[in-house]
């Protein structure tokens, strides 16, 4: 017993111990974590090959089992955040790869998804509220608003009233076509309005710009129910000023589709 306790005292036993001791607690550390590298991880693919564009569902993807080693920080592993995602654009998913997060995309991120959003017959418009007297304040999507025309004839006296009401709000933009609403921070303004209109009132207010005429854009309010309220043209005097400031051209629409108060 008391040899033993010499052994154990001894300086050069201690140091030897210890450094066994290091060797054995870095190799286990080596060894969990190369097991851990090479353990073989079930994760989604693509079952087939996905073009540009396509909506993701539940029979495009597939499992396989690959190393943890090999699966990327931009690969995404959990099928609930893939499906009803689409595929970018310009990316195609070949079969058998992985989902990563620079190939998928949301509806609302894709190019023209607000082209999907127009109704049958009608043209998107772009409306700059940064060249308007802010009358509407916070316009959301899917609200509907009416907007006001001004301008000042020739004999200097200035024309105001109501254009068009019931316009149907599809998006709201900063300057760089970001979704305004994307983000709850204040870091982006309401720069455009996106809205669609059938042809003819295309047509007006793209030759009213040209006329240096000035749109306000205005919110109802909460006592309105316009719900199911369609857009209409509301003062025939603003209309005939339009036109009789501009040439209507035979490819004009012949008729139009839009609702006029009377």
């Amino acid at each position: 017993m008391n040899s033993i306790v010499r052994f154990l005292k001894n300086k050069n036993t201690v140091t030897v111990i210890g450094i066994i001791l290091i060797v054995a607690i870095l190799w286990l550390g080596y060894y969990y974590q190369l097991q851990k590298q090479v353990k073989p991880v079930s994760v989604p693919v693509a079952a087939v090959t996905i073009q540009p564009r396509t909506q993701i569902t539940a029979d495009m993807i597939t499992y396989v089992d690959v190393p943890q080693a090999y699966i990327s920080e931009n690969a995404v592993t959990n099928e609930a955040q893939i499906l009803s995602m689409y595929a970018q654009y310009n990316t195609v998913i070949p079969a058998g790869s992985m989902f990563y997060n620079e190939a998928l995309t949301t509806e609302q991120a894709m190019p023209n998804y607000l082209l999907s959003l127009l109704k049958e017959g009608e043209i998107g418009v772009s409306y700059n509220m940064n060249n308007e007297t802010r009358v509407g304040f916070n316009i959301m999507p899917g609200e509907k608003i009416d907007l006001y025309m001004k301008l000042q004839s020739e004999d200097g006296s200035v024309m105001f009233g109501k254009f068009l009401e019931n316009v149907d709000v599809l998006a709201v933009l900063d300057s760089e076509g970001n979704s305004t609403y994307e983000v709850n921070d204040g870091s982006r303004t309401a720069d455009y309005l996106i809205f669609g209109v059938q042809e003819d009132i295309f047509l007006l207010l793209s030759r009213a710009q040209y006329l240096d005429i000035e749109f306000v854009a205005v919110q109802h309010g909460a006592w309105v129910d316009d719900e199911n309220a369609q857009i209409t043209l509301t003062t025939q005097e603003l209309v005939d000023y339009i036109n009789a400031h501009s040439t209507k051209l035979s490819s004009d629409p012949a008729t139009s589709t839009i609702q006029r108060v009377q």
